[in-house]
């Protein structure tokens, strides 16, 4: 994506997969999605990537379309998916839709916060809405922001990519607009390329009034795609909203 200032370069979409190795909640991810979606039904996953998400979703016979920012992330899907199994678009989520209606919408991994604005939230919640055919689901996976939110000093960690390369990470947060930046400087016998990115973000109960404001109810709210229950110490939550057929936001569909 493009938001936020959070541009997948072709370095870093090169190696956006290995910044992210969950395979195991991918799996379960797909399983959750596609639990939620009719036989044959449509998905439109905002913030598409690389695919790691929508391939297999499109593997088990669901019409996918993919929308993001980034030249060099479609360009991965592609490399992934040869046979353009998933219908895939650039384009900003948070102002512009596909003109088309779905069963499921999906926003997966944080992908949410590059939105870093409350305009653009808004802006991609009410897109998603308008988005969803009658009685769909929009199904968004994000962090919870407690534990960052009273950092104090920048927090340093480094990433294991491969053998050959890792990633060196630094993180700061502005709490009074909850803003995170994150510095990127990855290590692998080339010169060191360092890149940034800045991430807005927001606690659930705020997304769910967002959503709220954007014509969406909450119907389910879980830990992770096993549907751990949601408690106190969750560190994420996997959260389900539908439209609220008494929300004076009309949808795509309406009228």
């Amino acid at each position: 994506m493009t938001l936020g200032n959070a541009i997948y370069d072709q370095k870093l979409a090169s190696i956006y997969d290995r910044m992210y190795p969950i395979g195991e909640d991918t799996d379960q991810a797909v399983e959750f999605i596609a639990a939620h979606t009719p036989p044959g039904g449509r998905v439109l996953e905002l913030g598409v990537g690389t695919g790691r998400i929508a391939v297999p979703l499109a593997g088990r016979g669901l019409a996918v379309h993919g929308l993001d920012g980034s030249e060099a992330m479609l360009a991965e899907l592609r490399r992934r998916d040869p046979q353009e199994t998933v219908t895939a678009q650039l384009g900003d989520f948070t102002e512009e839709g596909t003109g088309q209606v779905f069963d499921t919408v999906t926003l997966v991994l944080n992908t949410f916060f590059v939105a870093i604005t409350k305009e653009q939230q808004l802006g991609c919640l009410r897109l998603a809405h308008e988005q969803l055919a009658p009685g769909g689901r929009f199904i968004l996976e994000a962090f919870d922001p407690a534990p960052y939110h009273y950092l104090q000093k920048p927090d340093f960690s480094m990433r294991h990519l491969d053998e050959r390369a890792v990633m060196l990470d630094t993180l700061t947060v502005d709490r009074s607009q909850q803003l995170m930046l994150s510095t990127h400087t990855i290590v692998d016998g080339d010169a060191p390329a360092t890149r940034k990115h800045v991430l807005r973000y927001a606690f659930p109960f705020e997304i769910d009034l967002l959503a709220e404001l954007s014509g969406l109810r909450l119907v389910d709210r879980s830990e992770d795609w096993w549907g751990t229950p949601y408690t106190a110490s969750s560190l994420r939550h996997v959260s389900v909203y539908e439209p609220d057929p008494d929300s004076p936001w009309p949808s795509a569909t309406a009228g």
